[in-house]
């Protein structure tokens, strides 16, 4: 056998009762049926567990479709799957441009038909109240140039895209009208090498959805 894979996780996992974003319920699980029940149901032979869960469209690392931000756009179900599945990588290092990353970070990366992961390391600060803001976010400036060379997924180990300071969403509204997916509350960004790696950050088909999360993760050949 040749070398194998690696798979680098992306993705925070989401547990009962955590916060990703201020005002958002957190996520809560209840057991349907125990295996107890089951066991006695099924005549001791057989066991299991199900369970319900509820959660908001933003828990942990999502993806958001352009129905977030665009009415009558496409939702996580009609997203085409080559925009999320074995979507080659360039990392932007963002850990010294300031809270407001603009065009020079992307200025000679090979952006098109990527998926273009900015690491910005606050994904470090995941579970404090330090997460929330003030946040790294994309210029109206870079967003353009995202979008005029080609991006086909932006990410970000950030909550947001936007300034959460700001009323206004220019970065969510100028890429998802672009048709481009954005993968919020990434992790481990790190450990991907600038080039070379393949990111796959599906969300089940859920209709109607404009937001769902996604166990993120990047494979290096």
């Amino acid at each position: 056998m040749g070398p194998q894979p690696k798979f680098i996780e992306v993705s925070h996992p989401i547990e009962p009762g955590m916060m990703t974003y201020p005002g958002f319920p957190p996520p809560r699980s209840e057991v349907m049926l125990d295996y107890e029940t089951a066991h006695r149901r099924y005549e001791s032979r057989a066991e299991f567990v199900v369970m319900t869960h509820w959660l908001c469209g933003h828990t942990g690392t999502c993806v958001h479709a352009p129905l977030h931000s665009h009415r009558g756009s496409l939702d996580v179900a009609e997203l085409p799957l080559h925009r999320l599945a074995h979507l080659p990588v360039v990392v932007a290092d963002a850990r010294g441009a300031g809270l407001a990353i603009g065009v020079p970070l992307f200025d000679g990366l090979p952006i098109e038909g990527k998926a273009v992961l900015i690491r910005t390391d606050w994904s470090r600060r995941w579970g404090t109240e330090r997460y929330f803001h003030p946040n790294p976010h994309l210029t109206t400036e870079a967003c353009h140039y995202l979008i005029r060379h080609g991006a086909f997924l932006v990410g970000v180990d950030s909550l947001n895209v936007d300034d959460i300071g700001q009323p206004a969403r220019p970065a969510h509204s100028m890429l998802l009208g672009a048709g481009i997916p954005v993968c919020e509350h990434m992790t481990n960004l790190g450990a991907i090498p600038p080039e070379g790696g393949f990111l796959h950050a599906a969300p089940p088909a859920w209709r109607g959805a404009p937001s769902f999360p996604v166990r993120a993760y990047v494979v290096v050949p």
